[in-house]
C-alpha cells in the first residue's frame, strides 16, 4: 500500500451503466412513445364520447322544449283564448285585465321548469307579451328563426354558441320558436299561425354538467395513464438492472477467464527459470558461508554480502514459485479473526519501531468464514506488509471484519486501511497484475499472490482509497454455511 497518490474504492459490484442500459434503450424509448400515443387516443375518445353526450342532450332539451310550448299551446287556447273572446268578444293584450289572466296562464305553466321568459309575437315582430315586462313593445331580433315559426315550423337556437371546454364561460339559454296555433279546429287545414310563442330555457347548469362529466372522464383515463407508466417503467427498470448485472456478471467472469488463461502461461514460464535459478544460487550462498569462514577479516564483510544478497534472491524465487504454483487451500471453519492476531504478533515489533498504531474494530460475535489458516496467514501478511511499508514515518493501521452480502452469498469482510498516500489513481485498475509495482524495490507479486490464494478459496479482493486519501484493501471470504 506504499503508491503514492489516491484513487477512489470502487463500490461493490458497480458495472458501467451505459452498457448495461443499452439492451433497454429502445423498450424505454417505446415504453414512452406508446403512453403517449395511447394518452393522445384516450383524449380523442373521450373528448368524441363528451361531444355526443352533449349532442344528445341538446336533441333531449329541445324536445323537451317542443313538448313545453306545446302545452302552453293548449294552456293559452283554453284558459285564455276561449274564455277572452267569450267575455270581451276579442284579444287585446294590452288591456290589463287581459294581460293579467295571460300571465298568470303562462306563469303557472312554466312554473319550476327552469324558464328564464317567455314572449309571444305578433306575426309583424312585435313582443306583445312578456314575462318579463321590458321587452313588451320591442322587436324580436331573431330573424330566421321567427320567420321559421311564423311559416308553421318549430325552430330551435342556443345562445351563445356552446363551448364544451370552457366552464362558467356565461350564460347558456336554448331559444324555441313555435307557431300558436288555434286547437278549436281539428281538420287538416290548421290555418296559419295567429302568434307566436318564443320560450327561452337556461341550460348553464346542465352545461356545466357536462363539462364536469368530461372532466371526471379525462381525470380518470389520465390516473389510469400514470399507473400503467408506473408499472411499464418499473418492469423496464427491473429489466435494465437484471439485463445490466448479468452482463456485468458474464464481463467478470470472461476477464476472469482470460486472466486465469495468461497467469497459467506465465506461471508455467516462471516455475521453469525459478527452479533453475535457486540451484545455482543456493551453491553461490553455500560457497560464500564457506569461504567467510576462511577469509581473513578483512575479507569476511564481502562474503557476508554475498550470502545476504543470495538470501534475498532466494526470497524473490520463492515469491516466484508461490505464485507460478499456489498450493491447494485445505478449507475449515475458522474464526478469521484469530489469523489477524496470528499476523500482528508477529509484525508488533515492526508496528513498535515504526511508530504505527494498530485499530482493531472485530464482529462480535465472530462469524465463521471457509479458509485455509496458513495460506490466510500468508495473504494478510503480505497485506500488513504493504500498509506498514507505506508509514515508514507513523501511522494509524486500521483493521475491521463485518457480515456482508454479495450477489446473494454470504461473506465475512476483513477490510484493512492505512494513513500512507494511498494508492496511484491510474494505476488502480493494475494492482493485481502479476509483476506490476510502483516501488523502487520489489516484484509485484504481493498482491497477486493475495489475489490468487483468495481466488482459491472463493472470495474476493478489492483495493482503493479511503476518503482520507489512505490504501484500503477489502477481503472478502465466504461464511462456513455458504459452501
Amino acid at each position: 500500500m506504499s503508491n503514492p497518490n489516491a484513487a477512489a474504492l470502487p463500490p461493490p459490484g458497480q458495472f458501467s451503466q451505459s452498457e448495461a442500459a443499452k439492451p433497454f434503450q429502445l423498450v424505454k424509448y417505446f415504453s414512452v412513445t406508446s403512453l403517449i400515443i395511447i394518452l393522445l387516443f384516450s383524449l380523442l375518445i373521450s373528448t368524441a364520447v363528451s361531444r355526443r353526450a352533449s349532442e344528445l342532450f341538446l336533441q333531449k332539451r329541445e324536445q323537451y322544449a317542443l313538448l313545453l310550448a306545446e302545452n302552453l299551446n293548449h294552456q293559452v287556447m283554453t284558459r285564455f283564448v276561449v274564455p277572452t273572446i267569450t267575455n270581451h268578444g276579442g284579444i287585446n293584450v294590452g288591456q290589463p285585465e287581459q294581460f293579467t289572466l295571460l300571465d298568470a296562464v303562462v306563469k303557472n305553466t312554466i312554473h319550476s321548469l327552469h324558464v328564464l321568459k317567455v314572449n309571444i309575437l305578433d306575426l309583424e315582430g312585435n313582443i306583445i307579451y312578456s314575462t318579463q315586462p321590458d321587452y313588451i313593445g320591442r322587436v324580436s331580433d331573431e330573424g330566421a328563426a321567427y320567420q321559421g315559426a311564423v311559416a308553421g315550423g318549430a325552430v330551435s337556437v342556443i345562445e351563445p354558441a356552446p363551448d364544451f371546454f370552457q366552464a362558467g364561460g356565461g350564460q347558456r339559454v336554448l331559444k324555441t320558436f313555435i307557431p300558436l296555433r288555434d286547437e278549436r279546429r281539428r281538420t287538416a287545414e290548421l290555418g296559419p299561425p295567429r302568434a307566436v310563442f318564443e320560450i327561452t330555457l337556461d341550460l348553464s347548469q346542465d352545461f356545466q354538467e357536462v363539462w364536469y362529466n368530461q372532466l371526471l372522464i379525462l381525470a380518470t383515463l389520465l390516473v389510469m395513464m400514470a399507473l400503467l407508466f408506473v408499472i411499464l417503467r418499473s418492469i423496464v427498470i427491473r429489466g435494465q438492472r437484471i439485463m445490466g448485472r448479468r452482463a456485468a456478471e458474464q464481463a467478470r467472469l470472461e476477464e476472469q477467464l482470460n486472466q486465469a488463461e495468461r497467469l497459467a502461461s506465465l506461471g508455467r514460464m516462471i516455475a521453469g527459470v525459478a527452479h533453475e535459478i535457486r540451484n545455482p544460487l543456493g551453491i553461490v550462498r553455500s560457497t560464500a558461508e564457506l569461504l567467510g569462514s576462511r577469509v581473513e577479516d578483512s575479507s569476511k564483510p564481502l562474503a557476508g554480502v554475498i550470502v545476504e544478497e543470495s538470501t534475498r534472491l532466494n526470497q524473490i524465487v520463492t515469491e516466484f514459485l508461490d505464485f507460478a504454483r499456489p498450493q491447494q487451500p485445505r478449507l475449515e471453519p475458522l474464526a478469521v479473526e484469530r489469523v489477524l492476531e496470528r499476523n500482528l504478533e508477529f509484525l508488533e515489533r515492526e508496528t513498535q519501531r515504526l511508530g504505527i498504531i494498530v485499530d482493531r474494530d472485530y464482529q462480535q460475535p465472530s462469524a465463521l468464514a471457509l479458509g485455509d489458516p496458513d495460506l490466510l496467514y500468508r495473504a494478510f501478511l503480505n497485506i500488513f506488509n504493504n500498509a506498514l511499508q507505506a508509514m515508514e514515518n507513523g501511522g494509524k493501521l486500521s483493521i475491521s471484519t463485518q457480515s456482508v452480502e454479495r450477489s446473494g452469498h454470504q461473506f465475512v469482510q476483513v477490510t484493512v486501511s492505512d494513513t500512507g498516500p494511498g494508492f496511484d489513481p491510474e494505476a488502480t485498475g493494475r494492482l493485481l497484475d502479476p509483476f506490476f509495482t510502483t516501488k523502487e524495490k520489489g516484484t509485484g507479486l504481493g498482491l497477486s499472490i493475495v489475489s490468487n490464494i483468495l481466488a482459491s478459496h472463493r472470495g474476493l479482493v478489492e483495493v482503493g482509497n479511503t476518503s482520507g486519501g489512505g490504501a484500503q484493501v477489502n477481503v472478502l471470504l465466504p461464511l462456513a454455511g455458504e459452501a
